[in-house]
C-alpha cells in the first residue's frame, strides 16, 4: 500500500501527555516528528477510487451488482407488519435529519446498490407472541434465553434443511421485551416472573453436569447451563451448523414511532432513520453475497489473520479458552476458523497463548483457504494481528505453518489510552497521524479529525493504537499502512473509518459467538455468519 508521510506541520501541538511515573530523568532525546499518512481509498463500479462509502455508493455502486436479493423473516406478527413496512421504505428515499449534522440522504436501496429489491419477503416465519412471552418471562435465565432461542431457530434451522424456496438472509425481528430480558445480567421481577418446569439455580446446574440426576428433566435444563444466556450470540451459534445468514433488527430501531414515551419522543436513543438505513441496508447486502466497496491500494498476495481468544462456558476449567482466526484478503473478503480448545488462558487477565502445534495448524488452515480462492496460489505476505504479545512457541508454530516464499510477520494492536495528542485549536488531531518511537513500535490515531468530513465523528480525545513489530522484517510504515486501510472495510455499518482494524474489530463478537453453545461448528464459514 502507498503512504505518504511528511513531517507534521507547525500547528500541531508538541504537547505529548503520557500517563507515567519516571522514576528519574531521561537524558535529552531526539524531538519525534509524526507523520502523516494518505486517507486509504475504495474501489466501486466502473474502478472508480473514493474515500468516503457513501459518496462511491451514491455516485457508482458496489464493484460487483447482485441480481435482487431474495431474504426470509421471522418475528411475532407485529414484528412481521412492521418489518414489511420498513422494508417499503428504504426501497424509497429516506430524508437527511437537519437536526443531525452527520445525516444524509438515503437514496433508496435499488438507487444505492443497482440491485433490485423485493419490499415483501420470499418467506415469512411467525412465532407465537403468547409462546413467546411464556418463554421470555422464565425466571432461570439461562432457560429463558435457551428456550427463547429455540422458538426462533428451529423453524428457521427446518426451512433451511426441508423447504423450498431458499433465501440469502434471513431477517428476525427482536422485540423488545426479549432485546432487554435475554441478555446477560437481565433480571425479571418475580411478579413478572413465571417458574420453569425444572427449578434450578446455576449451582445446582453446574453439580448436576457433575452428576446427573436420575430425572431426565432435570438434567435437560442443566444442560441449557452450558449455553451463554445471550439471545443474539446463542442464535447465531445454533444457524451456523445448518449456515443460515440472519441480520437480527430491533421492532424499535425499525419502527421507532409505535414506540413513545410519556413525552411523545422515541423510547430509545437511536440514529436518525436515513442513518439506520445507510448502515442496515449496508450490511444486508454484505450478507446477501456481495462486497459494497473494496480496498483499492492494498497489495496483492496479502493475508491477514486476526487471532480470537475467548474463555469457554466449562465451569470445571477456569483455563480452558477456544481459539478462532478471522482471514481477511485485500478483497475484504473474510472467513472464520475455529481453533482448537484448549488450556490457552495464562495466569495474566486477557492474556492467551497457544501451542506450537496449534499455532502451525492455524496458519496452515488459512493458507490452504487462501490457495483455494487464488488457483492453488499460496500469499506472499502472512500478517497476524493479536492483542497479546506472541511467545516464542506460537512464533515458531506461526512461520512453521507458513509455506516456503511466505513471509510471515505478528503484529500486536492495543489501544492503551496511556498517550494523548492535543492540537492547538478546537479541532480534534487528524486521522491518520503516527509516532514512530522506533522501528518497530509505533502510536496510530486511527480516529480524528477527517478533512473530508469536516469533523471529528467522535465524542472524547482520540486515543492511538500502540502498534508493535512482534516478529517479522516488514517495514513500520506498511504495517501502519496496512492497519489504515482495514479500518474502513466494516461491512456491517457504512461509516467512514472504524477505530479498529476489521482483523480485531470483531475478535470478541466472534469469541462469545463460538463459545455460546457447547458444539460450535468447527467448519470454516464466510465472515458474514458472524455479524
Amino acid at each position: 500500500m502507498t503512504a505518504l508521510m511528511k513531517p507534521a506541520t507547525s500547528n500541531w501541538s508538541r504537547i505529548l501527555r503520557r500517563r507515567t511515573t519516571m522514576t528519574k530523568p531521561r537524558k535529552s532525546q531526539p524531538a519525534r516528528r509524526l507523520l502523516t499518512f494518505a486517507e486509504p481509498r475504495l474501489r466501486f463500479g466502473f474502478e472508480q477510487l473514493l474515500e468516503d462509502p457513501k459518496d462511491g455508493l451514491m455516485m457508482f455502486g458496489p464493484p460487483k451488482k447482485l441480481h435482487g436479493i431474495h431474504y426470509g423473516v421471522i418475528g411475532t406478527p407485529d414484528g412481521i407488519r412492521q418489518f414489511e413496512a420498513w422494508a417499503a421504505k428504504i426501497k424509497q428515499a429516506v430524508p437527511a435529519d437537519p437536526k443531525v449534522g452527520s445525516s444524509i440522504t438515503y437514496p433508496g436501496f435499488e438507487a444505492v446498490f443497482r440491485t433490485a429489491w423485493d419490499d415483501a419477503p420470499r418467506v415469512k416465519i411467525e412465532v407465537d407472541p403468547d409462546e413467546l412471552n411464556s418463554k421470555v418471562k422464565l425466571t432461570d435465565p439461562h432457560q429463558r434465553v435457551y428456550d427463547t432461542v429455540e422458538l426462533f431457530s428451529k423453524p428457521i434451522i427446518r426451512w433451511v434443511e426441508e423447504e423450498d424456496p431458499k433465501v440469502a438472509l434471513w431477517f428476525v425481528v427482536v422485540p423488545e421485551e426479549v432485546w432487554k430480558l435475554c441478555r446477560p445480567r437481565s433480571i425479571i421481577s418475580k411478579a413478572e416472573g413465571v417458574a420453569p418446569e425444572v427449578a434450578l439455580s446455576h449451582s445446582k446446574a453446574i453439580a448436576l453436569l457433575e452428576e446427573p440426576d436420575l430425572f431426565d428433566e432435570a438434567n435437560v435444563a442443566a444442560e441449557k447451563h452450558l449455553f451463554e444466556n445471550h439471545f443474539h450470540n446463542q442464535l447465531k451459534a445454533k444457524l451456523l451448523g445448518c449456515e443460515a445468514i440472519t441480520q437480527l433488527v430491533r421492532q424499535t430501531t425499525i419502527a421507532p414511532h409505535e414506540y413513545l414515551n410519556s413525552k411523545g419522543e422515541r423510547s430509545r436513543k437511536m440514529q436518525d432513520d436515513a442513518t439506520v438505513a445507510w448502515n442496515l441496508t449496508t450490511g444486508v447486502y454484505y450478507k446477501a453475497g456481495e462486497k459494497p466497496w473494496t480496498l483499492a491500494d492494498i497489495r496483492d498476495g496479502v493475508c491477514y489473520i486476526g487471532l480470537v481468544f475467548k474463555r469457554t462456558n466449562n465451569p470445571l476449567e477456569a483455563k480452558e479458552a477456544c481459539c478462532g482466526a478471522q482471514m481477511f484478503l485485500h478483497t475484504g473478503e473474510g472467513i472464520v476458523f475455529k481453533g482448537a480448545v484448549g488450556q490457552w488462558a495464562s495466569d495474566k487477565f486477557g492474556e492467551y497463548h497457544l501451542s506450537e502445534e496449534k499455532a502451525e495448524d492455524i496458519v496452515r488452515r488459512c493458507v490452504e483457504a487462501y490457495k483455494n480462492l487464488h488457483n492453488r496460489q499460496p500469499p506472499r505476505e502472512v500478517f497476524i494481528h493479536g492483542r497479546t504479545r506472541f511467545n516464542r512457541d506460537e512464533i515458531k508454530g506461526f512461520r512453521k505453518g507458513a509455506p516456503d516464499g511466505t513471509s510471515v510477520t505478528g503484529i500486536q494492536v492495543l489501544r492503551p489510552n496511556d498517550l494523548k495528542l492535543f492540537r492547538e485549536g478546537r479541532k480534534a488531531v487528524l486521522r491518520g497521524l503516527a509516532l514512530k518511537v522506533d522501528q518497530r513500535n509505533a502510536f496510530v490515531w486511527s480516529a480524528g479529525y477527517v478533512p473530508h468530513l469536516r469533523t471529528y465523528p467522535g465524542r472524547e480525545v482520540p486515543t492511538p493504537l500502540k502498534v508493535k513489530i512482534v516478529f517479522g522484517d516488514t517495514k513500520l510504515e506498511q504495517v501502519i499502512a496496512d492497519i489504515l486501510a482495514l479500518t474502513k472495510v466494516n461491512f456491517n455499518t457504512c461509516i467512514f473509518n472504524d477505530g479498529l482494524p476489521v482483523t480485531l474489530r470483531f475478535a470478541d463478537d466472534i469469541g462469545e459467538i463460538l463459545t455460546a453453545i457447547p458444539d460450535v461448528t468447527s467448519k470454516p464459514l464466510p465472515f458474514r455468519h458472524y455479524l
